[in-house]
């Protein structure tokens, strides 16, 4: 029922801003970055695969309590710890720029790619616009 608040809320907050195009504002107002450390494994090693919502201005943030969801599709030559995240899995829960990280183990020789779905709200004093922006991220098996 929060849930279903908050975003309520944050959508009507988007409809009531004054700006003249809160969406396109909004997706200018933020990076995502992706990476996997390290980027080049062997068959059977491990690493990480991490997700980071960076706001370029202080003047937009990531809603701290709207709805956060990271998914992440893999192929068969890894093998990904936990296949969705969320708000309660940022490393930092405070930090500005939250960032999200799974661990992986590689289980085949090759070029691997994660991709990442990340669905968020980004936010300004003015406008909190729904945001799902798609990642990716390769990861040299050997």
């Amino acid at each position: 029922m929060t849930r279903v608040l908050v975003a309520a809320a944050v959508a009507l907050l988007a409809c009531a801003a004054g700006a003249a195009d809160p969406a396109a504002d909004a997706a200018q107002g933020y990076t995502v970055e992706a990476s996997a450390s390290p980027p080049a494994v062997k068959v059977g090693e491990g690493g990480k695969v991490a997700v980071t919502i960076r706001p370029k201005a202080p003047t937009w943030h990531v809603h701290p309590q709207a709805p956060l969801k990271i998914r992440f599709e893999v192929p068969a030559g890894l093998k990904l710890e936990r296949a969705e995240l969320g708000r309660k899995d940022a490393a930092d829960s405070a930090s500005g720029s939250p960032r999200f990280e799974t661990p992986f183990v590689a289980t085949a020789a090759g070029a691997q790619q994660v991709n990442a779905s990340v669905d968020f709200f980004i936010c300004s004093d003015t406008a909190c616009v729904k945001q799902v922006k798609s990642v990716a991220v390769a990861v040299n098996v050997r």
